[in-house]
């Protein structure tokens, strides 16, 4: 029975099956699953550790570069449109003084009415405020103050980096919370 088995194992290049291998499978290809397995396994690690990267250290660096808090910010309204369209992810750029804004700037500031963030055009200067407004509203904003300025839209060539449909998530889970 043994000259059988090692008989059978040079013919076909299988391994004996009495250790509990698979019956019929060459030892050649049972090494290859492992080694595909174990490369799936690293491709799948390398893969959770860019994601991880880009969701946690992204904003981080853009933190820094940018000068504010606030680097990216997600237009969840049509307010903006057509310079900025829902769900448009833009970048936001800190300033050292916010008097450095001028009239056509993009800007980020706090609601004091809302309490939240807003991104609008200012449309006049004041010495001591600044009014905004939507370039789709028909009304402007209520004047803010300089110091409620978190920042302005960051621009390439005149016009606002975004990037569409990038924020739709953010703009999804606002409307399902706003219901």
């Amino acid at each position: 029975m043994q000259d059988e088995l090692i008989k059978t194992e040079e013919a076909t290049n299988e391994a004996p099956t009495l250790g509990g291998g698979e019956v019929g499978v060459p030892a050649a290809k049972r090494a290859g699953k492992k080694k595909s397995l174990k490369k799936s396994l690293f491709n799948g690690l390398i893969y959770v550790l860019i994601v991880f990267g880009i969701v946690f250290g992204l904003p981080r660096v853009l933190t820094a570069a940018l000068n504010t808090p606030y680097p990216m910010a997600v237009i969840t309204s049509g307010s903006m449109w057509p310079a900025l369209d829902e769900g448009d992810l833009v970048f936001i750029q800190g300033l050292d003084d916010p008097r450095e804004v001028k009239e056509g700037d993009i800007i980020v500031f706090r609601n004091g009415e809302r309490g939240n963030l807003t991104i609008h055009r200012i449309v006049r200067l004041k010495e001591k405020e600044l009014v905004t407004k939507g370039d789709a509203n028909f009304s402007e904003d209520a004047p803010i103050s300089y110091e409620d300025i978190v920042g302005r839209t960051f621009n390439v060539g005149g016009k606002p980096l975004r990037f569409p449909y990038l924020g739709s998530v953010t703009v999804f889970a606002s409307n399902l919370k706003n219901q």
